[in-house]
């Protein structure tokens, strides 16, 4: 079996208070160890208004937890996660193509003309 690193961008409903938002999220972390993984961080990252309603809800509570799984089971992981009620929306993405690479000397050497450079 293969391990991966993995971030997990999760949205939860907001209806309760915060205890009971602390422990979804919690709940989120032992899916993860469910699946056979291992939680490296998780970040609330707080309550947000959305730009249009999703589920009847007008704004979720953000979550971002990076962990590493194995790549078989994150299948099983997704999963969990769309059966779980409490879960408005969820991305699950592969942390090393998430990396945004650095700039390279040539690229920085060599700006790019702007239009109103190149309009002489």
């Amino acid at each position: 079996m293969t391990t991966r690193a993995y971030e997990a961008l999760v949205i939860l409903k907001t209806a309760g208070t915060e205890q009971e938002i602390a422990r979804q999220a919690s709940h989120l972390e032992e899916l993860v160890k469910k699946v056979g993984g291992r939680v490296d961080s998780a970040q609330a990252m707080g309550r947000r208004k959305f730009a249009f309603r999703i589920s009847r809800q007008h704004e979720g509570s953000y979550h971002l937890l990076r962990f590493q799984a194995p790549t078989e089971r994150v299948g099983e992981l997704e999963r969990s996660f769309r059966l779980n009620e409490a879960i408005v929306r969820f991305i699950i993405v592969n942390a090393e193509e998430v990396s945004v690479p650095a700039p390279t000397r040539q690229a920085a050497a060599s700006p790019q003309p702007t239009a109103a450079q190149t309009r002489s």
